[in-house]
């Protein structure tokens, strides 16, 4: 019993620690039009990015689009706090309407977790991309429980430095959901060899939960 009480007092502070904007997800958000994800496979350099909990313990983080015979997988590759080097697995759900190829769902598995969080589903909505050179994608995710949510935004690019024009591109979508550029993070490149790697995959820092009680 005391055992119990101890996990859902830790579940509740977390839950206060990182969902910290008021009310609901932003509605009405307007995708990327005709996105496809053939073109979006591949490597992506995390340049930017936005934490509303205001964490940022990763850098040197990428996106890499794999394809396995179970499906399409999400891998992100990460260093942190310029120590370790982790990565985080997740199977992409595929939008069966084409008007909705946008709103992408991941879902990840965690054997060891409890029971009703062993499998965790994800959105990862892309606002804005050409493919070639940059990408803007979020999380948003909503707590009943408090009444506040959390979003992480990624301004992704092909190559290691983002361009400045495609920057601003990248930007542009980003008032629809209340984040501005003085809210973004450059990633830090200068604490990408990192002193230890995790040879499992580990929960996602991007991702936040609403803890079910």
């Amino acid at each position: 019993m005391i055992k119990i009480l101890f996990y859902v007092i830790i579940s509740v502070s977390s839950v206060f620690g990182y969902f910290t904007l008021p009310g609901k997800c932003p509605e009405n958000v307007k995708l990327q039009e005709d996105f496809r994800l053939a073109e979006f496979y591949g490597k992506w350099y995390q340049a930017y990015h936005y934490s509303s909990d205001g964490r940022n313990n990763n850098n040197c983080s990428t996106i890499n689009l794999i394809t396995k015979p179970t499906g399409v997988y999400f891998n992100q590759s990460r260093v942190d706090r310029g120590l370790f080097h982790r990565y985080s697995i997740g199977k992409f759900e595929i939008p069966i309407n084409i008007e909705e190829a946008a709103k992408l769902d991941v879902t990840f598995v965690w054997d060891n977790a409890p029971r009703r969080l062993k499998t965790r589903r994800y959105n990862f909505h892309v606002l804005a991309t050409n493919n070639n050179y940059y990408a803007t994608a979020y999380t948003c995710q909503y707590s009943p429980l408090i009444d506040k949510h959390f979003i992480y935004v990624w301004i992704l690019s092909r190559n290691i430095i983002l361009n400045d024009v495609s920057k601003e591109l990248a930007i542009k979508p980003l008032q629809q959901i209340g984040v501005t550029a003085a809210n973004l993070v450059k990633d830090d490149l200068s604490k990408c060899t990192p002193k230890y790697y995790e040879d499992i995959s580990v929960e996602p820092t991007t991702f936040r939960y609403p803890v079910p009680i």
